[in-house]
């Protein structure tokens, strides 16, 4: 592993200071889309998401020899047990038969034993084109997420992300899951299991609805917050950019809307945000990624710069700024922080620092200012979706490259997990930071 410092250590004086590299053994990664046996998937495997110790790893796969009788020619969800070296499948129906049609990527709670998923399966009586489905392991139950107020399934959801305590869930719907939803837009809602309550959060509570879609949530780690991309201009005032923005909610419509992909005092970015951000448990930190001129540090060739937003503190800080005189040209995106927002996981297909490769996974330490590569092994700068555990132990991402482990000659995607060589176990924030 090499690394190099990135920011200085007193984090919440926000000090930047590149400093010098330092050098020291590489992580080894593990494949996690295998069989239960070890055997190679034969069909690209996708999408990953880790529970809390990054013990269970989700991922969705085309694969057919997974798990014996999988027949249904169509993409499933499984479960990768690493302690135990299991696989199963988590895309089935009540009954535990096969589903009828395509599953899409999952998320899962920190502790392993709820799932969501979208899939295009019928894999409950009454299910329409496109369902979330919440699914316990230890149960072997699947019930639907997305419901209309008369009680009765939606039709379209997508892209469901589960808070660490499995009892919160946002998702997109163009469906009127609400009374009040008129728009015929795509929109955001959260639904909390144990107040048994769904609510819109892609609009400005007391304001008027988007007037255009909103897409891909991430939840806070204790579900208190949602971020989400919109192009609608009505959600806060000034929206004048006529990008694709993102957006921090509140779950229970107790704070503010406000748009954070922003450089201080709110300027407005003038091009588009990524569709991918990502926060800490409460929301006090946000990242994303951006190509926009007006934003701090930009870079003139850069496809997109990773940002770290300090919403309390009114403040943007570049992260992807490679080391010295290293060319500044490729994108970095899809940022994950583990619960407390010490670590921050992102993909760049650049080389950040003398020593590391051509793109791949990186993680910073935020609070010693550090930054290393995950993703040890040639050509890996095909790597994408990191995901890093809520205890920040762990990584995991899916990759095209076939050195990322010894005897990988499936010709094709696979989910790696990688140990996080910065993490130590070190108390570092108080209790009351924010």
């Amino acid at each position: 592993m090499s690394y190099r410092f990135l920011l200085a250590p007193r984090f919440r004086l926000l000090v930047c200071a590149l400093l010098s590299a330092v050098a020291g053994a590489a992580v080894a990664a593990e494949r996690i889309s295998v069989a239960t046996g070890g055997g190679e998937a034969n069909f690209q495997s996708r999408y990953p998401a880790i529970s809390a110790d990054g013990r269970y790893v989700t991922f969705l796969s085309d694969a057919t020899n997974l798990v014996a009788g999988d027949t249904n020619a169509a993409a499933d969800v499984f479960l990768r047990d690493r302690l135990l070296g299991t696989t199963t499948r988590v895309s089935l129906k009540n009954d535990g038969s096969q589903a009828d049609a395509g599953s899409l990527a999952a998320s899962i709670s920190g502790s392993g034993t709820r799932i969501v998923f979208t899939s295009y399966a019928k894999l409950v009586p009454g299910a329409g084109f496109l369902n979330c489905y919440l699914r316990d392991p230890t149960t072997n139950t699947v019930q639907i997420v997305d419901r209309k107020p008369d009680g009765n399934p939606g039709v379209t959801c997508a892209s469901p992300v589960i808070d660490v305590a499995g009892t919160r869930i946002a998702y997109v719907s163009s469906d009127a899951l609400v009374a009040d939803d008129a728009n015929g837009r795509p929109d955001v809602y959260v639904r909390d299991l144990a107040a048994g309550t769904q609510r819109r959060v892609s609009i400005s509570p007391g304001g008027p609805e988007a007037n255009l879609g909103s897409s891909d949530p991430r939840i806070s780690g204790d579900g208190s917050r949602v971020l989400f991309a919109s192009t609608a201009s009505n959600l806060v005032a000034g929206d004048t950019n006529a990008k694709p923005d993102l957006f921090l909610a509140s779950s229970d419509a107790s704070l503010p809307l406000a748009r954070v992909s922003v450089g201080a005092g709110n300027l407005q970015a003038n091009e588009g945000a990524s569709y991918t951000g990502a926060l800490n448990a409460n929301g006090s930190l946000l990242a994303f990624s951006s190509k926009a001129t007006t934003l701090p540090d930009w870079g003139e060739f850069a496809e997109s710069t990773l940002y770290l937003r300090i919403p309390g503190s009114d403040a943007t800080i570049a992260l992807s700024i490679p080391d010295g005189n290293l060319p500044r040209e490729g994108f970095n995106e899809e940022p994950d922080f583990d619960y407390s927002g010490r670590w921050l996981v992102f993909a760049s297909t650049d080389r950040l620092y003398g020593g590391a490769e051509p793109g791949g996974v990186y993680v910073i330490d935020l609070v010693r200012g550090l930054i290393a590569l995950v993703s040890v092994g040639g050509n890996s700068g095909n790597v994408r979706q990191p995901r890093i555990s809520a205890d920040g132990t762990g990584v995991v991402w899916y990759s095209f490259s076939n050195q990322q482990v010894p005897n990988d000659t499936n010709g094709t995607w696979d989910v790696f997990y990688g140990a996080n060589p910065l993490w130590e176990e070190t108390p570092i924030f108080a209790d009351d930071f924010e």
